[in-house]
C-alpha cells in the first residue's frame, strides 16, 4: 500500500501574529491576513463561520475547559494550541485571548519556549486518557492541572505566567531584537515570587517545630517542679507568646489572607495581561501596515481598528490595576514580615530567662539544655526567614515598579476610549 502522507501544516513565520474576533457565540466577525491564511479559507466562507472551524482534534477537552473557565470569569486566557487548517494540517500556536466588547479577542503567535515541547507530550498524553477513559471536560482539566502540579505550577495561572514571558522572550531571540527590559523584569519578578512562596513555604514548617518547644519544656519542667515554679511559668510564658506570632503568621499565609497567594495571584495576572497587551500592541503596528485584503472595504478596517485599540486600551488599565495591587501587597507583605521578625527577637528574652533559670541546678541544666538550644536554632532560623521574605517582597515592589513606567508610556496604543462591556458567557464558547 502505497503511503500517504499527512498534510503539510500551513506555514506560520515567528514575525507574524494571527487574531480574530468572534461574537458570544464563537461566529467569526473578523481577523487579519495571517488569521484568515492560516485556517485556509476566503473571506466570505470565514466571516460568520463558527470558530470551531480550527478545531483540532488531537487538542485535549480538558484544556478548553480551564480555558473557557478564565474567559467566562472576564480574565485573559492563555495556551497552547494546536489548530486545524481547512486543508487538513496542524499548526501550533500560543493564543493569548480576553472577552471584548460584543465577543472574544484573540491573538497568536508561534509558539517556540520552553514550556512548549514538554506540554505537547503532556497533551498527547491527555487526550489517550480522555479517550481510554471517556473523560469529562472538568476531570480532563482536573488532570492537566495535576500534572502541571507534577512540573512544579501550582495552578493553570503560574504555568500560564512562565509560559506567556518564555515564549515572548524566545521570539524576541529569533527575531534578532535587543533585550527587551520590560521582558526581563517579567521574567526576574517570577523568579522572585518563586522564592518568595518557597519561603513561605519554609516559614511555615520552621513555625511548626517552634510549636512543639514550650510543649517539651513544660514536660520537663512538670517533672523537675511537680508544685510550679519559675521555669514552668518561663514555659507557660514562651507558649503564650509563640502562639500569637503563630496566629499572626496564619493571617497572612492561610487562607483568604495569605497575603503571599495573593500577591502572586495579582503578579501572575499583571505579567500575563502586560504580555497580552504587549502582543496586542505589535500586532496593532501590523494591522495599520497592512494591505487591504480583497473583500474588505476601509470602513471595515477603521471600525476594527477601533475595537483593536479598545482591547489594547482595556488590557494595559488592568494590567496597571493588577501591577498597583500586587505593589500594595509586597510592602504589606514587607510590613508584615518586620512586624513577625521584631516579635520573634521579643521571644529572646523569655529564652534567656530559661537559660538563667537551667543553669540554677545541674539537673535542670541537663534536662532544659537539649531544648533551649534547640529553640535557638529554630528562632535564627525562623528570624532569618522573615528577614529573607522581607527583602524579596522588597525586591519585586521594586520590580513591580519598573513594569508600571512603561506600562503608563504605552497607552499610546489606546487614546481613551469608551468603556468597555464586562465579559459575557462562555458557556457556550468556541475554540481558539
Amino acid at each position: 500500500m502505497r503511503h500517504i502522507p499527512p498534510p503539510a501544516a500551513p506555514e506560520f513565520a515567528a514575525p507574524e501574529l494571527s487574531y480574530s474576533r468572534t461574537c458570544p457565540r464563537g461566529l467569526i466577525l473578523s481577523g487579519n491576513s495571517v488569521f484568515r491564511r492560516l485556517v485556509g479559507l476566503p473571506w466570505r466562507e470565514l466571516i460568520g463561520a463558527s470558530h470551531n472551524v480550527v478545531r483540532h482534534p488531537d487538542m485535549p477537552r480538558g484544556f478548553y475547559h480551564l480555558f473557557w473557565q478564565k474567559l467566562g470569569a472576564g480574565e485573559p486566557a492563555v495556551g497552547y494550541v494546536l489548530n486545524r487548517n481547512t486543508g487538513g494540517g496542524g499548526y501550533w500556536v500560543l493564543v493569548a485571548a480576553m472577552p471584548c466588547e460584543g465577543g472574544y479577542f484573540s491573538v497568536r503567535m508561534r509558539p517556540s519556549g520552553p514550556l512548549f515541547g514538554p506540554l505537547r507530550a503532556e497533551y498527547a498524553g491527555l487526550r489517550a486518557r480522555e479517550e481510554d477513559e471517556a473523560l469529562s471536560p472538568a476531570d480532563s482539566a482536573l488532570a492537566l492541572t495535576a500534572r502541571l502540579g507534577d512540573l512544579g505550577f501550582p495552578d493553570y495561572d503560574a504555568f500560564a505566567a512562565h509560559m506567556l514571558t518564555g515564549e515572548i522572550r524566545s521570539r524576541d531571540l529569533q527575531l534578532g531584537r535587543p533585550v527587551d527590559r520590560e521582558a526581563e523584569a517579567l521574567s526576574s519578578l517570577l523568579t522572585l515570587l518563586d522564592e518568595t512562596l518557597s519561603e513561605q513555604a519554609r516559614l511555615v514548617a520552621q513555625f511548626s517545630d517552634l510549636a512543639l518547644l514550650p510543649v517539651n519544656m513544660r514536660l520537663v519542667a512538670a517533672r523537675l517542679e511537680p508544685q510550679g515554679g519559675p521555669i514552668s511559668q518561663i514555659a507557660v510564658n514562651y507558649k503564650t507568646a509563640s502562639e500569637e506570632i503563630a496566629r499572626r503568621l496564619a493571617e497572612f499565609v492561610s487562607g483568604k489572607g495569605n497575603l503571599c497567594g495573593r500577591m502572586a495571584h495579582a503578579v501572575r495576572r499583571s505579567l500575563i495581561l502586560a504580555g497580552t497587551s504587549r502582543l496586542q500592541g505589535e500586532l496593532a503596528e501590523h494591522y495599520r501596515c497592512e494591505r487591504r485584503d480583497q473583500g474588505r472595504d476601509g470602513d471595515e478596517r477603521r471600525v476594527e481598528g477601533k475595537v483593536l485599540e479598545r482591547v489594547i486600551h482595556d488590557s494595559r488599565i488592568s494590567a496597571q490595576a493588577s501591577l498597583k495591587e500586587a505593589g500594595r501587597l509586597a510592602s504589606v507583605l514587607n510590613d508584615s514580615s518586620m512586624d513577625l521578625r521584631r516579635m520573634i527577637l521579643g521571644l529572646d528574652t523569655i529564652r534567656i530567662l530559661a537559660r538563667v533559670e537551667s543553669r540554677k541546678t545541674a539537673e535542670s541544666q541537663a534536662a532544659l539544655t537539649a531544648t533551649i538550644d534547640r529553640i535557638d536554632e529554630v528562632q535564627a532560623s525562623v528570624s532569618e526567614s522573615l528577614r529573607a521574605l522581607m527583602e524579596r517582597a522588597t525586591a519585586i515592589d521594586h520590580a513591580l515598579g519598573l513594569l508600571r513606567a512603561p506600562a503608563r508610556r504605552a497607552g499610546r496604543y489606546a487614546p481613551p476610549p469608551s468603556p468597555v462591556g464586562s465579559a459575557v458567557s462562555a458557556a457556550a464558547g468556541p475554540d481558539v
